[in-house]
């Protein structure tokens, strides 16, 4: 990670900047992706010390300011800033991973799918060769959100579902 740490209108110690550089280096752990670079500027103006910092990853961008009667405060609330914009960008990536929008992800969640990165298979799940009729019939004798299935005439993974209005679905999976 790439840190610039830069002060204005005062000159920072060594140690409050080895400080600031140790504080900055633990929001790598917080991130979903490598951090690219941060940058953090220190001003003192009127007595008070404004700490501005922006922290790149690879598409985003995350921005804070903060401002404290010690620069160590201002550090400590724009590092506190940055670790909150991570930890909720990476619920949200994680969760479009994890597909908790509802439906097939949701589903999956609740008994296996992605957990930790690793695909863990639902506890007596066994994918079933079957036509599609015979997956209808079984779809609706079953309380299930979806069955997922291999149609035995395309020889592709296939789901019946049943759609807003009530009616079933059926989808296949393309040869892409």
């Amino acid at each position: 990670m790439q840190m610039e740490i830069s002060s204005r209108h005062f000159t920072m110690s060594d140690e409050q900047h080895e400080a600031i550089e140790e504080a900055l280096g633990k929001l790598e752990k917080y991130s979903p992706r490598p951090v690219q670079s941060v940058r953090l500027t220190l001003i003192h103006e009127a007595g008070r010390f404004t700490a501005d910092s922006v922290l790149h990853l690879k598409t985003t961008e995350f921005r804070a300011k903060e401002v404290g009667l010690e620069p160590e405060y201002a550090v400590t609330e724009v590092v506190e800033a940055l670790r909150k914009q991570l930890t909720k960008f990476k619920g949200k990536i994680s969760g479009k991973q994890k597909g908790e929008e509802g439906g097939l992800g949701r589903a999956m969640l609740d008994g296996g799918g992605i957990q930790d990165g690793e695909f863990a298979a639902a506890e007596g799940f066994v994918l079933k060769d079957m036509d599609v009729q015979s997956a209808r019939d079984e779809f609706t004798s079953q309380g299930q959100p979806f069955l997922i299935f291999r149609n035995v005439e395309t020889a592709k993974v296939a789901v019946i579902y049943r759609r807003v209005g009530g009616d079933l679905g059926h989808m296949e999976s393309s040869n892409d």
